[in-house]
């Protein structure tokens, strides 16, 4: 295999040849000297300016992470406030529908408190029978104690009086009815 020929012709001073050859590398080494000082210098430069890119890096890193952690924290102080505003504002409708609650049934009780006082008091007035028992009642003569079994005035006791004036009250076709109904207790009695 070959790459090429060269045919080289004699020289008459091979010092001059040879000190040109010498000047031409030393020229080439102090350019390519001064060539790698440069890329040293650049390659420092670059270093240097990496180094401090790093380090603001880092430093821009640290601030973010305590930034992250401070708007967390932040964050929990803010969701925490938001649940304990939300807590009462739960609590304060539950209160309000107790308090809701509590005043409709309280309203209720008292209307129903009302409406039996009403009928208590419709239940308890009197009729001109009954005011005229009660006033006899209050002066008890002396055959009236002898009847008592203690021998002391019964309290009246208004409700039987008051199915008795019912009874007599009925209609006259059932006053037949009763009248077979008092025969015949009569009869199981003897």
């Amino acid at each position: 295999f070959r790459l090429g020929s060269l045919k080289l012709q004699k020289v008459t001073s091979p010092a001059e040849v040879i000190k040109e050859l010498i000047g031409y590398c030393l020229d080439c080494l102090g350019r390519l000297q001064a060539k790698n000082e440069h890329l040293q210098k650049e390659n420092e430069r670059l270093f240097s300016d990496w180094s401090d890119v790093e380090k603001r890096l880092e430093k821009c890193v640290e601030t973010k992470e305590k930034l992250e952690a401070d708007l967390y924290n932040r964050f929990i102080l803010v969701l925490n406030e938001k649940k304990a505003k939300i807590r009462n504002l739960h609590k304060l409708l539950n209160e309000a529908k107790e308090s809701a609650a509590d005043a409709k049934c309280t309203r209720d009780s008292v209307a129903t408190t009302q409406t039996a006082t009403g009928r208590e008091n419709d239940y308890d007035g009197s009729t001109d029978e009954e005011s005229e028992n009660l006033a006899q009642a209050s002066l008890p003569s002396e055959p009236q104690q002898r009847d008592s079994l203690l021998g002391s005035p019964d309290v009246i006791d208004t409700a039987p009086r008051r199915k008795r004036r019912q009874r007599t009250a009925k209609p006259i076709g059932t006053g037949a009815k009763m009248a077979t109904y008092e025969i015949e207790v009569p009869a199981k009695e003897k």
